[in-house]
């Protein structure tokens, strides 16, 4: 199953995807037996938005592809204001001189969750998405923890287009390309900690809600090409979809 936020009749609705035609969500998404209500017609002519609410949460990853000399990946919270939907665009900040796509696979909670084991994350888990976590690396100002500060410009969190229940995250394959060039294609299968032991890890310190997303980190490669305004970012990851996103002059 695929669940999508649109805009319908200038409204942002909840729905569900099915063979490419959008259906009103019956129901609750996070609930035992969401149903499709009315249809909408084909998804592909909707508006897409981004697949959270405004009380959620949005949890990113350091270094979730390397293991090295640790217990568990580094954590932190991206803000909302961060984000836009598929077909979005950014600008490029004054301060930057050299900016990076991160294609990522992210997961997103499903029922709220603490102190949980990985063995039982799967009753947790609502589904997973794509983000881009855009970040300027390199910049005019000098400031401690550079990295996450470059994070944090309005717009440099794409994510979408759908939440995809039924994908496994052990075995999806994401490709990041910039102007239709494809530059990196890696498989979640090599994330030095799985999907599950991920929650497991963030949820010992965050209380996760549903509708809350963890997104895995930049897998090794991401930095082989730099972006420079004007250029159209893509993320792919097979069973979820592909999102797109401009950085301006």
């Amino acid at each position: 199953m695929k669940f999508a936020r649109t805009i319908h009749q200038g409204q942002s609705i909840w729905t569900i995807i099915e063979n490419d035609v959008a259906y009103v969500l019956e129901g609750d998404r996070f609930g035992s037996n969401p149903q499709k209500g009315a249809s909408l017609g084909p998804a592909s002519a909707l508006e897409t938005l981004f697949p959270l609410d405004p009380t959620n949460q949005i949890v990113a990853l350091f270094g979730g592809w390397g293991i090295g000399d640790r217990d568990g990946p580094g954590i932190f919270i991206k803000p909302y204001s961060s984000l836009i939907s598929h077909g979005g665009s950014m600008d490029y900040p004054d301060v930057a001189t050299k900016v990076f796509m991160e294609p990522e696979l992210a997961v997103v909670i499903g029922k709220t969750c603490s102190k949980v084991s990985a063995k039982d994350v799967k009753d947790y888990i609502l589904g997973y998405t794509c983000v881009n976590d855009t970040t300027v690396f390199e910049s005019k100002i000098v400031t401690t923890f550079p990295h996450i500060w470059g994070k944090m410009f309005d717009g440099f969190g794409t994510v979408g287009p759908v939440i995809a229940t039924d994908i496994d995250p052990k075995d999806a394959t994401i490709r990041g390309a910039v102007n239709g060039e494809e530059y990196l294609t890696i498989n979640s299968g090599l994330l030095a900690w799985d999907v599950y032991e991920i929650i497991e890890w963030v949820s010992k310190v965050v209380t996760l809600n549903p509708g809350d997303l963890i997104s895995t980190g930049a897998p090794p490669g991401f930095d082989k090409v730099a972006i420079n305004p004007g250029d159209v970012m893509t993320v792919t990851i097979d069973g979820i979809g592909s999102i797109d996103s401009t950085i301006r002059k």
